[in-house]
């Protein structure tokens, strides 16, 4: 997209951090049993937190995302106050809770554009500006995973499926395709 609005792109490379942030606590909570949230993490560790220390020395006011949500900036003789976010106009495509971890130093240089417009209104823009990607479908995956399946990402680093027995019996009742499939949460 930089190329059709003539913005140079930097690139920033943060496949370890985000394996070592992100990737080994999903495997770690699926191994202990519990369901993680790793787009929180993944918006607070990377996308704003490692991403954000990267590009620390460049020179900008803001960073600005596509995420629905609003961010409220106090202007003026009152900086000192804590910048908040609030809910996105489109409350179906609301993303407030994702960036809910959010630190007032990461808060206090983003923007939310797409935060005041409903989603069916920016499917009308792109279509107006001919922008690419207007007919893409809505992200629906993990953070950064791609078009992989959820499940076989996790299958690949945890351990195999096995068999379900009855308790007090010991008696074969099926098999299972693993048990990080069955989380508490």
């Amino acid at each position: 997209m930089n190329v059709e609005v003539d913005v140079p792109l930097e690139v920033v490379h943060l496949t370890d951090e985000y394996w070592t942030n992100v990737v080994s606590y999903i495997i770690d909570e699926y191994r202990h049993g519990r369901t993680p949230n790793p787009d929180v993490l993944c918006n607070t560790r990377i996308k704003f937190g490692a991403f954000m220390d990267a590009v620390g020395g460049m020179k900008f006011d803001f960073v600005a995302s596509g995420h629905y949500a609003r961010v409220v900036h106090v202007n003026g003789d009152k900086k000192d106050k804590p910048s908040t976010l609030e809910l996105s106009k489109d409350i179906v495509k609301d993303q407030t809770y994702f960036l809910s971890h959010l630190s007032q130093s990461q808060l206090k240089r983003l923007i939310f554009p797409l935060g005041c417009i409903p989603k069916e209104e920016v499917r009308r823009l792109a279509q107006i500006f001919d922008l690419p990607y207007q007919d893409r479908k809505d992200s629906q995956g993990i953070c950064f995973l791609g078009k992989i399946k959820f499940s076989e990402f996790v299958a690949r680093h945890i351990e195999a499926e096995g068999i379900i027995l009855e308790a007090e019996t010991g008696d074969f009742l099926g098999k299972h395709r693993g048990f990080w499939f069955y989380t508490i949460g």
